[in-house]
């Protein structure tokens, strides 16, 4: 009898301190509202950084979470638990990661690969490794056998897997390809890319590390009577909104940043509520989208037998300033970034050279509203004016496809 009581007593002790254990944990997590936010600070905001936080940021509002971005791990309260760090140089991120350890954060990275850090690294990461499998795979169905990676940043965790991955690419399907093939971006030194300018008549095929890069050379390519894609195959990746627009259209691997933001809400939550969870590691599906750089040929499966293709060049040797090439498409692709239809449909009429009077006319709107939405327009494309606005528009951004979509927004209206 007594062992019965016994018995029922420590059952309903347990229970209880089971109850008290539970709520405390609830309201740890209940209390745990900040998500603190660590980004690697550059002279230049990366167009995926920014995607990346306004996914993040998407899914904390609807929880009701905050996002409290700080310049140091100093600056994150001890009582916090995960944390995300969101930056691409190895060095700032094995320093920045030390340190958090440290104070015993629980680390989730966006913008490199987890498990170059340690097991206990969550995050979210896209398989570059596998993506540039993919478009070498694809090159070389196209038979694009003379294949160049440029525009590599030797200090990115995720920049070193790519060109790993293109070199073991390249001898799994035994093309002529090797280190000398790689173009690396070094800030203290000669443009690694007008490197490649250079050496461009060795090139069929030229794979970028971003979409800025291989806007670039569609238009130098252009410049100087090589053909894209007759004669040179350029692909990217990111897939930007800018592709659509370059002339021909560019080919790219598609990545949603704004997706991975997300995903990294549920880490945090999850890492937040479960402590025997060491890590989770998300990883992003990347697709290749065929666009006029490739002749839109389509991505096809690696048993199939590979088409032909003939290469020829008058290529000059002429180098111009890549730099001032590569800012300008960014400075395009920051504008057309925060475009909504009225803008896109305003950029359309400045490229066929309407005056204000006319944009106020044909989209039903006051002259007001049209100078006001062209200095808003100047101001993100970096220039102060109409002229300005339109020449660079012209030399980078294809007419007929804007006028394409900018009738369809009509058609929508």
């Amino acid at each position: 009898m007594i062992f019965c009581i016994y018995a029922i007593v420590q059952m309903v002790s347990v229970r209880l301190v089971k109850g008290v254990l539970k709520r405390d944990m609830t309201a740890s997590v209940d209390d745990k509202t900040t998500i603190f936010l660590l980004v690697e600070a550059s002279y230049i905001i990366p167009f995926w950084f920014a995607r990346s936080i306004e996914g993040l940021e998407s899914v904390a509002v609807k929880h009701k979470c905050t996002i409290k971005q700080v310049a140091s791990v100093k600056d994150i309260e001890s009582s916090a638990n995960a944390i995300v760090i969101l930056g691409t140089t190895k060095n700032w991120i094995r320093e920045t990661i030390s340190s958090a350890r440290r104070h015993t954060f629980r680390i989730i990275l966006i913008g490199a690969v987890p498990s170059n850090y340690g097991e206990d690294i969550s995050g979210t990461m896209y398989g570059s490794k596998s993506t540039i499998e993919a478009m070498v795979r694809y090159f070389y169905y196209h038979n694009r056998r003379r294949v160049a990676l440029i525009d590599i940043n030797p200090n990115s965790s995720n920049d070193v897997t790519k060109f790993e991955s293109f070199l073991m690419t390249a001898r799994q399907l035994n093309m002529n390809t090797s280190y000398t093939d790689v173009y690396f971006r070094e800030v203290d030194s000669q443009n690694p890319t007008e490197n490649f300018l250079l050496r461009m008549e060795m090139y069929d095929g030229v794979i970028c590390s971003n979409d800025f890069s291989a806007a670039y050379i569609i238009n130098y390519a252009r410049d100087h009577n090589i053909k894209v894609p007759e004669q040179l195959f350029v692909a990217g990746l990111g897939d930007i909104m800018l592709c659509r627009y370059t002339c021909p259209s560019l080919t790219s691997a598609t990545r949603s940043y704004y997706e991975a933001g997300k995903q990294v809400f549920d880490i945090w939550r999850t890492l937040n509520q479960n402590p025997n969870v060491e890590s989770i590691v998300t990883t992003m599906r990347s697709t290749i989208k065929p666009r006029g750089s490739t002749a839109y040929l389509p991505v096809v499966e690696q048993h199939d037998e590979p088409g032909q293709n003939d290469f020829s060049s008058d290529f000059d040797g002429f180098v111009p300033s890549v730099t001032n090439g590569i800012d300008a498409i960014r400075a395009i692709h920051c504008c057309l970034a925060q475009c909504d239809s009225l803008d896109m449909l305003i950029i359309t009429g400045v490229m066929k050279n309407d005056s204000n009077e006319k944009l106020a006319e044909d989209l039903a709107v006051a002259p007001g509203t049209i100078n006001y939405r062209l200095k808003k327009l100047y101001k993100n494309a970096g220039v102060s004016t109409k002229s300005e606005f339109a020449d660079l528009f012209r030399l980078h951004v294809s007419i007929d496809a804007l006028m394409k979509d900018s009738s369809s927004l009509i058609d929508n209206s």
